[in-house]
């Protein structure tokens, strides 16, 4: 009977090794079978490639890697995220092909990375939007489709793809996104297990409501009747991908009201880079000092960088556009960096 007893539970243990090893497998075979059918196009003269890869939900995921400056040795991925809006990180500048914010970060990074930048769900290269703040130019598939949790899943396969490619070191991940992008790298960060390090740059911390109600109030305008009476006809039809508050589908801000940067940083594993200026008038510096207070009373570390009289876009009084943000940019990457070399 012992013996019976033991074969069969060696049968067991087989037989879970088993399936453990076929799920794996399995799992593996489908990556594979998506990065080989990613497509690969150049951009124009800009320094970067075009991918399309399929994500795990089946859907298209576009993305853009910069090549590689010094091809000697690996370098690790920072991943760009940008705010509001559904225009293309590239678009046709007359005959040319004009570039964002990540060409800025890949000239900030001198090499020692590569910058990958991921299109939102329904954005296609070179879409150019005419108003960021009015997501009714929008393909009908960007409102359809935009939502918190959608757009940090892309952005988490993107980067899963982009880490298979030749060059890139996958040790260490940093995702860095400005304004919306903030509360975005922060929730890739509890996605995506790859990422090692997160910043958020002029993006508030408490709710969106918080910072909604804020700007009405520097704007002299009643939050109460502006902002939470929105919010109460949101809450009656909060998938509405057709009605529209402050610029953005029902649905869209449904999803980005469930969490916030602070929720976010409290679950997140990875290390924590904050900077927001004391001018921003589109998303009050109050929000960045209620984050910082929350972190410090959870005993959650972090760099905190308040910059005196900096405004959104994080540019001094006396600094031409986008001279504050390189300057942050380069804090940042060196930051990131010196932690990748140690």
């Amino acid at each position: 009977m012992r013996g019976s007893g033991a074969t069969a539970l060696n049968g067991s243990m087989l037989m879970l090794v088993m399936l453990k090893t076929c799920s794996i497998l399995v799992l593996s075979l489908l990556f594979c079978s998506a990065l080989a059918a990613a497509e690969d196009y150049p951009v124009g003269d800009k320094p970067f490639r075009r991918y399309i890869a399929e994500g795990r939900d089946g859907k298209r995921i576009t993305f853009y890697v910069s090549t590689p400056q010094a091809p000697g040795h690996p370098v690790p991925l920072i991943v760009w995220v940008q705010g509001t809006g559904c225009s293309s990180h590239f678009v046709r500048k007359g005959e040319r092909i004009g570039s964002k914010l990540q060409s800025l970060l890949y000239s900030v990074a001198r090499g020692r990375a590569c910058i990958l930048a991921v299109e939102k769900p329904g954005v296609e290269f070179l879409d150019d939007q005419s108003d960021d703040s009015d997501a009714r130019v929008c393909r009908p598939e960007f409102r359809s489709e935009y939502t918190l949790d959608g757009w940090a899943a892309t952005i988490a396969d993107a980067i899963q793809a982009a880490q298979a490619l030749p060059g890139i070191d996958a040790s260490k991940t940093l995702v860095i996104g400005h304004s919306e992008g903030g509360i975005v790298a922060m929730r890739v960060s509890n996605v995506s297990p790859v990422v090692t390090h997160a910043a958020s740059l002029s993006g508030g911390g408490p709710v969106y409501l918080f910072h909604l109600a804020e700007f009405m109030r520097g704007q002299r305008l009643d939050a109460e009747k502006e902002v939470y009476a929105c919010w109460s006809d949101i809450l009656k039809d909060p998938d509405s991908t057709t009605k529209f508050c402050w610029g953005q589908t029902y649905r869209q801000w449904t999803s980005f009201m469930k969490t916030s940067i602070i929720a976010e940083a409290l679950k997140s594993h990875a290390l924590l880079y904050f900077a927001h200026g004391t001018a921003d008038t589109q998303n009050s510096v109050s929000g960045f000092d209620v984050l910082r207070a929350e972190l410090a009373a959870k005993q959650r570390d972090a760099v905190f960088e308040r910059i005196e009289g900096a405004d959104h876009a994080l540019d001094l009084p006396n600094q031409k556009v986008p001279e504050g943000l390189e300057a942050v940019f380069g804090r940042v990457e060196d930051w990131f960096l010196a932690d990748v070399t140690k």
